[in-house]
């Protein structure tokens, strides 16, 4: 079913960082939110990921969803290999073999089993992206995850974030217009919607 967010609002002490906002996020499909930063869009995130308890308003459609989320850091074990790292969420049904195939998918042939501390901030953003889509899950929550990536390897990225992802519920949060529209699906206006609590135009 989609996800509906009702009125919802957030505040930090004194400051209201989510104003009365609405939007339908469409089952199956990629919704892409932009707004500048400091609009609320990580904080409307970790609402939906459960992180963050709202204020005001409601959300339905998130029981029983799996989540998997990519943060804007990329919240790695330092000490720990990409396959370390990305083995902490799997399951045993997961063979390393698999985990291998997926780094190689990421362009990070070679770097499996350097720790993670050593890599560069584009090759630990991959990393994350590859533990997040490895997990089963029915909504994909993305927080700017190509940010500091070349353009070779966002488009890499995006790519494979779309096959893994294909028929699933995915939010993407970006700055760049060009990674929404490369993405596909919806695009919200955060800057209009989250500041004026009006309906998103379809």
């Amino acid at each position: 079913m989609d996800i509906i967010i009702n009125h919802l609002s957030k505040r930090f002490g004194k400051k209201e960082v989510i104003s009365n906002f609405s939007a339908r996020i469409k089952e199956g499909r990629v919704t892409s939110l932009m707004a500048p930063s400091g609009w609320g869009k990580s904080t409307l995130l970790r609402i939906m990921a459960g992180l963050e308890k709202l204020d005001e308003g409601r959300i339905e459609g998130l029981e029983k969803k799996r989540i998997s989320m990519v943060f804007q850091e990329d919240r790695l074990c330092g000490n720990l290999s990409p396959v370390s790292n990305i083995r902490l969420v799997c399951s045993g049904k997961v063979q390393e073999s698999r985990i291998y195939e997926e780094l190689e998918r990421a362009g990070l042939k070679g770097e499996e089993l350097v720790p993670a501390k050593n890599l560069s901030g584009g090759m630990r953003k991959r990393v994350a992206l590859v533990r997040a889509l490895i997990v089963p899950f029915d909504l994909l929550i993305l927080d700017e995850p190509f940010d500091g990536l070349d353009d070779e390897n966002k488009m890499r990225m995006i790519d494979y974030v779309k096959e893994r992802s294909e028929g699933k519920t995915v939010i993407l949060v970006t700055h760049e217009k060009k990674e929404a529209e490369a993405m596909g699906g919806e695009m919200i206006n955060g800057l209009y919607c989250i500041r004026s609590g009006m309906e998103p135009k379809q």
